[in-house]
């Protein structure tokens, strides 16, 4: 039997599938992302990588994975494996390859390497006796990467439609005709990280606390509880933790608005072409979301209503899948050059 590995590695955890070669699963793994001991966003790990840390995350991402392959694979031949596929962001990526990570943290943000890289799994420490042929999958830019192309494959064909990874660093594609709009937003951790990765809890905690008056829509506690902090389906939530929240969902909703917009503008468009978008939201994070809670929250617009849907770890079921995402009309927005950046984000911080 042939077998076939697929890895996805997220800013908080890897997520692990093995498969026959005709796809069909045979076991899967999960773990966490032991460069969370180094900072818990990007940009945080790039600074780190450039402060004389790279060898050492380099290692330490290059000995989980091997670790895990070998958990992953008990039970079946090591010398069966066919191929190793990975998916990343640019920054994960960059640290695994042992690339230089200084452009990545300032603009004009200028990866190293952002193609398809084929290498094998005992020249970059995965194997010790094997030598499996890796594959990583390209990205586009420093912020948009290969998660994203990977997770793209797996959509199906449409010409109008917004495709939304949510995790640590948020990635947004919008897809109109023959124009694609890219961007990202620095949600960070605060949703991905709570209740053992329960986003959908928390979101649900905040509109509780909304609606019993726990909290105001501007994410203030009640005075009974703004020092201690409220307790809320087995997470606690201090008025810090609120504010985190607060921010994320705002970096989510301005990416979504600024990116729609920039691109309406741009290609003089109908702004009533949302009516028409289909919504793909993926991730771990996004897998078991309550859109409608979403929306009350107003993380997500009033449209997306009866039009999102969640399609779950794309960037992991990409790996299966051969060939590249190719749409060379590709443009990407860069939220915080945008005029109406800063006005726009306040705005999205109220909870409602």
């Amino acid at each position: 039997m042939r077998n076939i590995i697929g890895i996805d590695i997220g800013t908080t955890n890897i997520e692990y599938i093995l498969t026959d070669e005709n796809k069909k699963p045979l076991s899967d793994l999960l773990d966490p992302n032991p460069l969370s001991a180094f900072g818990l966003d990007v940009m945080t790990r790039i600074a780190k990588a450039n402060d004389g840390k790279l060898g050492e995350m380099s290692s330490i991402l290059r000995d989980t994975l091997k670790k895990d392959i070998l958990k992953l694979t008990d039970g079946y031949s090591p010398a069966d494996i066919l191929s190793i596929s990975i998916a990343a962001n640019t920054t994960m990526v960059h640290i695994l390859m042992n690339y230089d990570c200084k452009n990545l943290g300032s603009y004009p943000f200028s990866p190293v390497h952002i193609e398809e890289i084929n290498t094998f799994s005992d020249t970059i420490g995965l194997t010790d006796d094997l030598s499996i042929p890796v594959n990583i999958t390209p990205g586009f830019s420093a912020f948009v990467g290969g998660d994203i192309l990977s997770g793209l494959k797996t959509l199906p064909e449409c010409d109008d439609h917004l495709f939304i990874d949510l995790g640590t660093n948020a990635e947004m594609v919008l897809n109109l005709g023959s124009s694609t709009y890219i961007t990202s937003a620095a949600a960070g951790p605060a949703f991905e990280t709570c209740s053992k990765g329960h986003a959908s809890d928390a979101i649900d905690s905040l509109i509780y606390m909304l609606e019993n008056n726990i909290m105001d829509d501007t994410g203030l506690l009640s005075d009974e509880y703004f020092d201690s902090g409220y307790d809320c389906m087995g997470m606690h939530f201090s008025q810090k933790k609120i504010r985190d929240m607060q921010m994320a969902k705002s970096a989510i909703r301005t990416g979504i608005d600024l990116l729609i917009s920039s691109a309406v503008k741009e290609l003089s468009a109908d702004e009533r072409i949302t009516d028409t978008l289909k919504v793909f939201i993926a991730g771990t994070f996004g897998y078991n979301l309550d859109i409608d809670n979403c929306i009350k929250l107003g993380m997500f617009p009033s449209w997306f209503k009866d039009k999102a849907i969640a399609v779950g770890n794309t960037s992991l079921k990409g790996t299966l899948i051969n060939g590249s995402y190719i749409n060379k009309n590709i443009r990407e927005i860069f939220l915080a050059n945008l005029p109406d950046f800063n006005d726009c984000y306040i705005k999205n911080m109220n909870l409602s």
